[in-house]
Formats: C-alpha cells, structure tokens, sequence
C-alpha cells in the first residue's frame, strides 16, 4: 500500500529540457488548424522508451513541495486500464516540468474510493486527481470535502459533480450541445434521437431536448430502444415512419462502435438512406470502426480538437507503445493543470477561486474551465464522417473570450 511520501513520483528537474509543456492559460496564442480530413491515426510500432538514468533526487529546500493525490484502478479487473491512466499522468508531469512536485498515486481498487482519499489526505494531499468512474467519485467526495481538499475527477457523469468535486471528463450534454448549436446555425430546425433506454440515453435526451430549444428548433421524433437487444430493426421502423409521417431535418445516434453502426446501416432500409436526414452524433463517434459504414458519411459530431489529440497521441505510442484511451487525454490534462495551480504563486494555489478561474485553461483535449458547481465547460469542434477520414467543419475555440467573440 502506498502511504507514505516516498511512495509518490517526484518530477526530476534535470529531465525538463526533453519534452515541452502541454497546459497554458487558455489566453495563449491558438494552435495551427489541423489538416483536412483528419485520418484516424494508425497504431504505430512499439519504440522502447528512452533510456535515461535517473540522477539523484533534488534535496529537500524545507518548504514543502506540492502533494497531489492520483486516484487509479491500480489492481483488480481495471488495472490495465489504470496502468496506463498512470502512465498518461507521468508524462504530463514530465512535459510541463515542475519542481518539486510529487503525485501520490493511490489504488482505489485495493483501498476503496474512500480509502484512497484517506491515504492521501494523511500524506497531505493538497488536491486530489481522480478517480476514473461516477460510482467511485460519490465515494471518494465526502471524505475529501469534509478535509477540504478539492477534487478533479476523471469521469463525465454529470450527476456527480458538485461544489469542490469537478467532473474534468468530456460530459455527453457538453458533446450534444455543441453540435446542435452548429446544426442549428446551418439552418435545421427539426430534429429527431433514436436513444438507448438507458441511464445514459435518459440524459442524453434531456441535454438534447434542451439544446434544440435553445436554439430554436423542436423534437420532432423520439425513438427509445433497448440497449441489451441486438435486433435494432423495430426502432428503426419507427423512426423511419416517423420520417414519412412528417420529416425532420436531423436524427441523432449518440452510439458508437458496432451499435453505431448497426443501427446507420438499418436506416436506409426504412426510407432514411444517406443525404435524407443529417446524421448528428457525439464524441463515441471518433473511432475507426465509424469509417466502415457508409451511410454515417455526412454525419456530423462533437469532439475535442483533433490535432491536439493526435500529437499527444503519437507522443503516448511513441513512449509507450499502444494508442492511448480517450481518457488518458484528460488525466494528461489534470495532471498539467495542478502542475499550473501549484506554480501560480509560492506555495500553490489550489483554491476554488483559481480552480474556477474564467479564463480556463488549454491541454490536449481542448480548451476548458471548471465551474463552480462542478461541472467543465468546453471549446469542442465539430467533425463531419468522409470517406477514408473526418473533415474538420468548425473548429473548437482557442480561448473563452473567442468564443463569446
């Protein structure tokens, strides 16, 4: 068990110069335009890490270094998965380069979520990054507000965030807003959702029903189906006499992988063939596998900006060999952004007041600000499905002031 100071990872001043920050104020000059389409990148070889001896640890200067707590599935069935949430979080504290500054990863796995707090409030933590699932955040909450250590959770469930504990995780009403509001600008006024009935499905419709009204349009079809069914065809019969009855401009899928795919393929059978509906879909959509579907061509769908992804991706494969998960972006992102709290003044500052700071802050999932109610706003872009690639349609802003601008 990992309880003690020295069970955490101390950033090395020395290794600074080998790799670049990541994590600016959001007022930062914007990053070049990515190409267009945007490929989804292939798995590169396995290159060996570099080899670099360590030198010895930097002496102790008396005033204490800050203390972050990393909660992971370090064990168990999600160890793989926590593993290299790990790995994305070394790297993160190596790009920006922090002295003295030191993560106390803690297994939430072998501890408990709760537990895991309590390990690292012992080691005095002054801000704690995790953990990865909505179930373990509404463990872990309590016992880091009643220490008055603020949070950064890696989840997007938006039914755990509250005051101090912050859902750093791209949330699915974020994702369908965004690309509502540019559907809308293009001139669609009817939309229609085919959903799971689900606990995801139910807020996914809600953020849904909102966005459309927002922005002036209206609901003209809801179609729920089963999530644990394979046979799609009945939603899909309904969805497309819905059509017939009285058409819509756009259908959303908030699916992705096979289930995406399976349900695209359907439609065309029941008088929704490609170029009939504007296909809307959320970030489950950037994946390969999307590509291998002809009738999802067109469609239109939320994401964090695309060319910074695929730099930190090349970056993750090139050091550790396989292609990171989306949510290692986001533990990258935390880690670089308490890396900015603690050298915001001497000592850090890792009070609600700069954790919430309008400005935001920039990292490879986009630019971002944390609200005071927990939740992230986000500057996401909006891809368009093409053969062989995504094409860029709006990009995400690169700053809070650009996109009230």
């Amino acid at each position: 068990m990992m309880g003690s100071r020295q069970s955490g990872i101390r950033f090395i001043p020395a290794l600074a110069g080998l790799v670049l920050s990541s994590l600016i104020l959001a007022a930062c000059a914007p990053s070049a335009p990515p190409p267009k389409p945007v490929q989804p990148a292939p798995t590169p070889a396995p290159v060996p890490a570099p080899s670099v001896q360590a030198p010895a640890p930097a002496p102790e200067t008396g005033a204490p270094g800050a203390q972050v707590g990393l909660l992971l599935p370090l064990s168990g069935q999600q160890a793989g998965l926590g593993r290299a949430m790990l790995q994305a979080a070394e790297m993160g504290l190596f790009d920006v380069g922090a002295a003295d500054f030191e993560l106390l990863p803690r297994d939430t796995a072998a501890l408990s979520p709760d537990g895991a707090v309590a390990s690292a409030v012992t080691a005095k933590a002054d801000i704690i990054l995790g953990p990865l699932f909505g179930a373990d955040i509404k463990l872990a909450a309590p016992p880091a507000t009643a220490a008055r250590v603020p949070m950064v959770s890696f989840s997007n469930d938006i039914s755990a965030a509250q005051p101090g504990v912050y859902l750093l995780g791209v949330t699915p009403e974020v994702q369908v807003e965004r690309v509502v509001a540019y559907a809308a600008a293009q001139g669609l006024k009817r939309f229609a959702i085919m959903v799971p009935n689900s606990g995801y499905g139910r807020a996914v419709l809600g953020a849904y029903q909102d966005s459309v009204v927002r922005h002036g349009g209206n609901i003209a079809q809801i179609t729920f189906y089963d999530p644990q069914s394979a046979d799609i065809s009945i939603p899909a019969r309904e969805t497309g006499e819905a059509y017939k009855r009285q058409p819509f401009d756009a259908l959303m899928i908030p699916e992705g992988g096979q289930r995406l795919r399976a349900i695209a393929a359907m439609l065309p059978a029941f008088d929704l063939p490609p170029g009939v509906v504007r296909l809307l879909g959320t970030a489950l959509w950037q994946d390969g596998g999307t590509l291998s579907e002809g009738a999802l061509i067109g469609g239109w769908f939320a994401a964090t900006p695309p060319d910074r992804w695929q730099n930190f991706a090349q970056r993750y494969a090139a050091l550790y060999g396989s292609q990171p998960d989306p949510r290692a972006g986001i533990v990258y992102d935390a880690v670089t952004l308490a890396v900015a709290l603690a050298q915001s003044k001497p000592g850090g500052d890792f009070s609600t007041a700069r954790l919430t700071d309008p400005s935001g802050f920039a990292g490879v999932t986009g630019v971002f600000r944390l609200l005071p109610d927990g939740r992230t706003e986000r500057s996401l872009a909006v891809l368009e499905v093409v053969p062989g690639g995504f094409t860029l349609k709006d990009p995400a802003a690169s700053s809070f002031a650009a996109a009230i601008n």
